[in-house]
């Protein structure tokens, strides 16, 4: 191996793209972090994966390959073992008579060729490829011919496969490599379901559950203790549900996860929620607003008193505004206090506290007490009873500013939510400053979205007099970078209320939510119909996902 390092070292120093003095320190880079040279340098930043390939294949004559625009043969595919491919990054692309092609990210592991050549008795042809392609390519064709499941999500026609954990698999490796794969791939949720036979592992992604797994039924009971004792949960109780929380660090990957258990007559559903702390620092201008929205939203959270709510269903990202909002206003001249049910995440100087029932902390009786904490700033993780309300009007009443979120469909219709909660209409007029409802909408690969030809009938489903200059629709397609789900990713879709004297009138006369709507979109309110219909005419997003997220 100390030749092949030299060797390539030699041949970045020759190309002009590493100094002798660097070639030492990724000497030192790849000892300690037991990696072999070309990894190495790549890690420390000094040369690009392309640049590095470049070289290789100038040196060796080998070609280049984008194997993101290749479909892997079946039959390749069982000449090499997924165990074998994932240690040494290769996979095998296609198989002619007696050569076996193989695409790889180190040519000069010589040891890996001859192994492949012994085990497969072929000729072994090689192309390089970038690692991270290559790993997509794993992920996505191992798992394709080794499901015993493909079937396709309920409703939304996205492709997805899962594989058997064998029972011969240590339990605790199966937890850690679910839990590993899960934060990989962005997840926001696991849920393990027992059925008659098995369990099926499903991952939330993007919004939409698609299923990876399916374990055998002996295996459900340890894999749910397992996760229990990490949890800290009672493993003897199966009768009732229960609730807990732990760390998981491997790797590269650290993150907190909330759990849920739920009896059903086949055993315990369980439910994780993946808390990555990294999402409670993302910055306002990155969650999707519309420039025009994001100015007012800024302004407006500026104000010295009332109360502003973000509304949207569950898992519409209202958390997320908040804690983005929370950040751009934290300082240190003022006292910012939070009671939640969960914290999802850890915010600096910032006081959270959480309800706990058992011990008689409810919102309303935090909310009591940090009227006495001198607060400037005060976030109520929800508006769940009367109580809570009047006293978050209260609290913005005598000169704090409260923030909140309900589960109202629209920014309008939260004005009627709350006064069908017992809240008299001069006080919702007078207190509640701004609503920002939102969904979270999933965003088109931008790898392998593919154009939509403009039609009469579009025009109608999009509902639009006619086709903007900029109009660009796109559908999904699927492939490696995105899973098969022609999806990356998720962004915002926002519509901000911001009462003017006249909806303040309609509040106080008990207008419903449709009058209310009709007078803000009147005063310049942007709707989020319009905001998801605008992501579509860009080329965004699919008409398909739009009507998933706002019908």
């Amino acid at each position: 191996m100390a030749t092949e390092k030299k060797q390539l070292g030699q041949l970045l120093l020759e190309s002009g793209l590493i100094t002798e003095q660097q070639v030492a320190e990724v000497l030192t880079y790849q000892r300690e972090h037991n990696l072999v040279f070309g990894k190495a340098v790549v890690s420390m930043g000094l040369v690009q994966e392309s640049e590095l390939l470049k070289v290789l294949g100038d040196h060796l004559g080998l070609p280049s390959l984008d194997i993101t625009k290749y479909s892997i043969q079946d039959e390749a595919l069982g000449a090499v073992s997924e165990d074998f491919a994932r240690e040494n990054s290769i996979i095998p692309l296609f198989l002619i008579e007696d050569t076996l092609t193989i695409a790889t990210a180190d040519p000069l592991n010589i040891d890996v060729i001859d192994q492949l050549t012994r085990d497969t008795d072929k000729e072994i042809m090689l192309v390089l490829s970038s690692e991270m392609d290559i790993e997509r390519s794993i992920d996505l064709y191992y798992r394709s011919t080794t499901s015993l499941l493909d079937t396709a999500a309920a409703g939304d026609g996205v492709r997805v496969v899962s594989r058997e954990i064998h029972e011969d698999t240590e339990i605790v490796q199966v937890v850690d490599m679910l839990l590993f794969e899960a934060v990989n791939m962005g997840a926001s949720d696991i849920h393990i379901e027992p059925r008659k036979n098995d369990a099926r592992i499903r991952y939330r992604v993007d919004g939409v559950l698609q299923q990876y797994y399916s374990i055998p039924h002996e295996s459900v009971s340890p894999m749910i203790s397992r996760i229990k004792i990490l949890a800290d949960m009672d493993i003897a109780e199966s009768r009732r549900p229960q609730d807990g929380r732990f760390h998981f660090a491997q790797k590269s990957v650290a993150v907190d996860l909330r759990c849920s258990t739920f009896p059903t007559p086949n055993g315990e559903k369980v439910v994780m929620r993946i808390l990555d702390e990294s999402k409670g620092k993302i910055d306002l201008h990155k969650l999707g607003f519309d420039e025009e929205i994001l100015k007012e939203w800024r302004e407006t959270i500026k104000i010295a008193n009332g109360i502003l709510l973000v509304t949207g269903p569950t898992g519409s990202g209202k958390t997320t505004t908040l804690y983005a909002t929370l950040n751009t206003l934290n300082s240190v001249a003022v006292n910012i206090m939070t009671i939640e049910d969960p914290i999802e995440y850890s915010l600096e100087n910032i006081n959270q506290s959480q309800v706990n029932n058992k011990a008689g902390l409810s919102f309303s009786v935090a909310l009591k007490t940090m009227m006495r904490q001198d607060p400037d700033i005060i976030l109520v993780g929800e508006m769940r009873d009367t109580e809570t309300i009047e006293l978050a009007i209260r609290a913005a009443l005598t000169g704090h500013l409260v923030f909140s979120t309900l589960h109202t469909n629209d920014a309008s219709s939260t004005f009627t939510r709350l006064t069908d909660m017992g809240v008299d209409n001069y006080l919702v007029s007078s207190t509640v400053r701004a609503i920002l409802a939102q969904r979270l909408i999933r965003l088109l690969c931008p790898r392998c979205k593919k154009p939509v030809e403009k039609s009469d009938e579009l025009m109608q489903v999009i509902k639009v007099d006619e086709w903007p200059e900029y109009t660009a629709i796109h559908e999904p397609v699927g492939c490696i970078h995105c899973r098969n789900s022609g999806y990356v990713g998720r962004s915002g879709i926002f519509e901000l209320l911001i009462p003017n004297q006249e909806i303040k009138d309609l509040i106080i006369k008990g207008a419903d939510s449709d009058e209310i709507e009709a007078a803000a979109i009147q005063g310049g309110m942007y709707s989020l119909n319009q905001a998801a219909k605008e992501k579509v005419l860009l080329g965004e997003t699919s008409v398909e996902e739009v009507m998933r997220v706002t019908l």
